[in-house]
């Protein structure tokens, strides 16, 4: 459950920034040009909606391979969600330098903790054995 929640909130921040583009499109970060964030963040969206779909759904449906698959991805996810988690420093002026800094810490912990959940629920290819040792 707590995975599938990861997931909607990543759906979430996907959909805001897609909503929101044009705002985006105004942002002036660590003084790169102003297209090149609003393509990033648009293009960073839009591979991260699919497999955040793809997570959830095989959350949903328990699929016995998540935790393999998850593991192959897992650099994947790595990337986007570090990318991801300076989002918050886009509303430092409505929010502030210290709740987006901490924002952002939370943030970095998560693909970490999604790791960790889908090796408490799944198996990594190890095989389930009844026998006792003899």
């Amino acid at each position: 459950m707590l995975f599938g929640l990861l997931q909607l909130m990543y759906l979430v921040f996907y959909g805001e920034a897609l909503l929101h583009w044009h705002e985006v499109d105004r942002l002036e970060v660590f003084n790169i040009g102003a297209p090149l964030v609003p393509a990033v963040v648009i293009v960073a969206a839009c591979v991260g909606i699919p497999l955040r779909l793809y997570l959830l759904s095989a959350v949903a449906f328990d699929y016995a391979r998540l935790g393999v698959n998850f593991q192959r991805i897992f650099l994947g996810v790595l990337v986007l969600d570090l990318l991801w988690a300076i989002a918050p420093f886009f509303l430092v002026d409505k929010i502030g330098f210290a709740p987006a800094f901490g924002s952002t810490a939370a943030l970095l912990y998560v693909p970490f903790a999604e790791r960790t959940l889908l090796r408490m629920s799944y198996l990594y290819d190890q095989p389930i054995t009844s026998k006792l040792p003899d």
